[in-house]
């Protein structure tokens, strides 16, 4: 049943203390957030009570990180801590931020009527549709059963090398069905699943195991390795991972459908939909990649402003080509699939004309994806206005489009509604374009906030910009990540007042629509003046032989950096130094 939250203040002298009532989560998270910001933070010793609190998730955990950004660990103290709020704080790295003081006599049920776990998603797909189909990979059809039955049969096995609720358990795979069972039973245990890129070496995914604390490593067939022996002996030297769980694609779970009969009651307990359960890590380019923790909660508030501008059917059928492990295209393949019951199509290739013949053989609805790889499909020998005829809505992230780009992607797909959004890992969808947006809209901009966020335009010393003043992008919002986890307190992305930075330079235009600048560690700084790339790639784009372009700065003695080009040169066209 729904539990709100009460909270009573005691005040002496310089200390206060917070007697905590009921269920800090989502719903309630706010109250909380209030009574945090009412207080003086100047010589304040803060003690939360949890005595009467029955449970925390991540919502409520943001709250106290941006609290505990205005005090030391020495004036924050976090009392009387229930088992199951404990298991919580020290599994996300929040015990190292406050003094804990747990109480293991109160022990506190928490439960919620609505509930949109993963595993409860699941269930909910299985229960009103178990035939339905889920999943199409090397051409075999898997439906909603097969993908409860294969994540049960994965959840048991890691039961029994130990994993338990709460274990970090790691993912080192390309896109497969073997994938997504696995992540849903690590969801079944109550577990957090720890998304690796495998194009890394064995040394590089040791590294991110040990960042994310991961105790089980699930991996499949890696394209840059061939000896998988040496591959998991480097791998099991890592103090942390006690075992390596094969999910390579020769494995048919489907073949080992006779044991579900035998264990399908279990991994029944309770899992809430803002427990953390998902690690993504960033892509490391200003220093060691950071654990982005997040919730179902967390990445299924993202997309619904996608849903509501898309409108995903059930008997829609969605081509899965983007990376699991990136934001994209897990929340693209699974968290939508999941929400919506639309099935996907799974390729086991990145190649341009795989992707034309699949679109063209499935009648594929749903192709979400990266400029870069929409302009190869269109300059590929395989392609046909036929073949991606069926093609009814496809959303563009990581870039954005040149006008005559946009013009030429629209010809050539008249019946598919193309927009852009603008997310990031820490929050998946910041900003959407709507489907009767203008073609400036399209290619200038990232659409509007979506419903929940908050935006604000910063300058370098944290002052709020007017429109159309150029400065950070800093946001707000309920779908925000936990934590970038067991990062110093110092490190962590919200500031003070629970504002994210996302290192991303842009303004808000006077219609509402967020444009983006570029980076700013991408500024390019020419003789003490600061310049875009992302201005510049636009002008050059703008000539039609050019296929491609990025600019960047070089090192110059004189001017610090100048600004070079590199481009690449459509077919039929010829370059000319001149």
């Amino acid at each position: 049943m729904q539990q709100g939250l009460k909270i009573n203040k005691i005040v002496i002298d310089n200390n206060v203390t917070l007697l905590i009532n009921g269920t800090i989560n989502n719903d309630t998270c706010n109250i909380l957030n209030e009574e945090l910001l009412s207080l003086d933070y100047s010589n304040l010793n803060l003690t939360l009570d949890f005595s009467n609190a029955s449970y925390i998730t991540s919502a409520g955990l943001r709250v106290l990180l941006v609290a505990r950004k205005k005090l030391s660990k020495e004036t924050m103290k976090l009392v009387n801590v229930n088992d199951a709020i404990f298991d919580i704080l020290s599994t996300t790295g929040f015990d190292s931020f406050f003094n804990i003081i747990k109480n293991n006599n109160i022990n506190k049920d928490y439960n919620k009527e609505y509930n949109l776990s993963y595993a409860s998603l699941l269930e909910k797909r299985v229960d009103t549709n178990p035939k339905g189909l889920a999943y199409i990979y090397n051409d075999i059809k898997y439906t909603f059963e097969d993908v409860d039955k294969g994540s049960q049969i994965i959840a048991n096995d890691l039961v029994k090398l130990g994993a338990k609720k709460r274990s970090h358990i790691g993912i080192c795979s390309t896109n497969s069905i073997n994938y997504i069972y696995t992540f849903l039973a690590i969801q079944k245990i109550g577990g957090v699943a720890v998304l690796i890129n495998p194009g890394l070496n064995s040394n590089e995914v040791n590294d991110l195991c040990q960042i994310g604390d991961v105790s089980i490593l699930c991996y499949s067939e890696i394209p840059n390795i061939t000896n998988f022996e040496e591959y998991k002996k480097t791998i099991l030297d890592n103090p942390n991972i006690k075992e390596v769980y094969d999910i390579s694609n020769y494995i048919n779970l489907n073949n080992r459908f006779n044991e579900y009969d035998d264990i399908k009651d279990k991994f029944k307990e309770y899992h809430d939909q803002d427990d953390p359960c998902l690690i993504i890590f960033s892509s490391g380019s200003t220093g060691k990649p950071k654990a982005i923790l997040s919730s179902a909660y967390s990445n299924i508030t993202c997309i619904i402003p996608v849903d509501e501008t898309v409108k995903y059917q059930e008997n829609d059928v969605n081509l899965a080509f983007l990376p699991f492990f990136h934001i994209f295209g897990f929340e693209t393949a699974i968290s939508l699939g999941l929400l919506k019951g639309y099935y996907s199509i799974i390729p086991q290739s990145k190649k341009p004309d795989l992707l034309i013949n699949l679109i063209d053989k499935y009648k594929c609805t749903i192709f979400n994806t990266v400029p870069t790889m929409m302009l190869k499909m269109i300059n590929d020998k395989e392609f046909s206005k036929a073949k991606l005829s069926s093609l009814r809505s496809s959303y563009l992230g990581g870039a954005i489009t040149t006008k005559e780009q946009m013009l030429m992607l629209k010809e050539l797909m008249p019946n598919n509604h193309l927009g852009n959004l603008y997310g990031m890992s820490e929050n998946a969808c910041i900003s959407i374009t709507s489907y009767n947006d203008s073609i400036d809209n399209l290619t200038k901009t990232v659409g509007k906030p979506v419903r929940g966020m908050e935006i604000m335009i910063k300058d370098s010393k944290g002052n709020s910009l007017d429109k159309n003043q150029v400065g950070e992008i800093c946001l707000k919002s309920n779908a925000m990540l936990v934590c970038y986890y067991k990062l110093d307190i110092t490190k962590q992305p919200l500031d003070e007042s629970g504002w994210l930075a996302t290192g991303d330079l842009g303004f808000i235009d006077d219609n509402g629509y967020l444009n983006i600048c570029g980076r700013i560690k991408d500024l390019i700084i020419c003789g003490g003046e600061n310049i875009s790339p992302g201005e510049i790639e636009q002008v050059i784009s703008a000539n039609k032989s050019i296929g491609d372009v990025k600019v960047i700065g070089i090192d110059d003695e004189i001017k610090g950096e100048i600004v070079v080009a590199c481009l690449t040169i459509k077919d039929g066209y010829e370059y000319d130094e001149s």
